[in-house]
């Protein structure tokens, strides 16, 4: 048996389509097909039932991708292993989170990083989509999330502070709100990512109310609905720690500021490790300082 067929299955297996996988992998469909084909042939068994519309597995493709995940979850913690052994201060430290709060905290981040790790190099991958962290493509993660896989580790923060921001310009126009009801009378900028933010959540002194939002612009970017508010185009809600800077700059100006939302609870997260390198443990270090330097973006 080919481990790079092996590796071609259980990925299209494991990705839900050959597009899917070769998108991610960077290979083509047919590269993927061949090599599921000649594994096939080589085990004298058929693993996938192929039509238009979907993708399953057979019985002995069950068990074979059950196997496949142990076989490459073991050399994922043989590579995790040896790094941790070798690459203490060097090699490289792969950090992902969602993208309007890797922009807020990059610049300072990698400063800081590179004064106590010179030798390692840092990417970041700043993507509001959800990673498998187990599959070693990053090291290290910062998430708003409410489950934890049980093959991570991680570190609570505490919850995101919500905020509701308008530029003076629109204020000027249609004058501050007096309560959270009145938001639902005005066109707002809408978060696409998560449909149920539609409904805003604000609280005050033990007081609760839930509005259903409504307007025509929508982003799955909070800096892009930030830019948008500047400019005037609404008011929008947004976690404090990016909307910070403008508030402080008089570009944004804080709506209900009696009234406290909050998002999903903030870690940090790797994968479980038997020797976790130093480079994430004094990374995971410097996320923690920046957040107790700014306590104000937490609940």
């Amino acid at each position: 048996m080919e481990l790079g067929h092996l590796s071609s299955f259980y990925q299209v297996v494991l990705r839900g389509s050959f597009s899917a996988a070769a998108d991610a992998l960077g290979v083509s469909k047919g590269m993927l097909s061949r090599h599921v084909s000649a594994l096939e042939r080589d085990l004298n068994a058929q693993l996938l039932q192929r039509t238009t519309r979907r993708l399953s597995l057979t019985e002995a493709g069950k068990s074979l991708y059950q196997q496949a995940g142990e076989i490459f979850a073991l050399a994922q913690q043989a590579r995790q292993d040896i790094e941790a052994l070798t690459e203490e201060d060097s090699g490289r430290l792969r950090f992902t989170c969602p993208v309007s709060i890797g922009d807020r905290l990059a610049a300072e981040l990698l400063e800081r990083f590179a004064a106590l790790c010179p030798g390692v190099s840092l990417e970041f991958n700043f993507t509001n989509a959800a990673l498998d962290m187990s599959q070693g493509e990053h090291d290290i993660a910062l998430r708003a999330m409410t489950q934890i896989p049980d093959n991570l580790v991680a570190l609570p923060l505490g919850r995101l502070r919500d905020v509701v921001v308008a530029s003076p310009a629109w204020v000027a126009r249609h004058g501050l709100p007096a309560t959270p009801y009145e938001m639902a009378a005005h066109s707002c900028l809408l978060q696409d990512h998560n449909p149920a933010w539609e409904q805003w959540h604000l609280a005050r002194e033990g007081e609760e109310a839930r509005i259903l939002v409504q307007g025509k612009v929508r982003s799955n970017h909070y800096s892009t609905l930030l830019r948008l508010a500047v400019a005037g185009m609404g008011p929008t809600k947004c976690p404090l720690m990016l909307a910070d800077p403008l508030l402080a700059r008089g570009e944004l100006q804080w709506l209900l500021p009696a009234w406290q939302g909050s998002l999903h609870p903030l870690h940090i997260v790797h994968a479980q490790q038997r020797r976790v390198p130093r480079k994430i443990k004094l990374f995971k270090q410097l996320l923690q300082a920046w957040f107790r330097e700014h306590p104000h973006y937490l609940m």
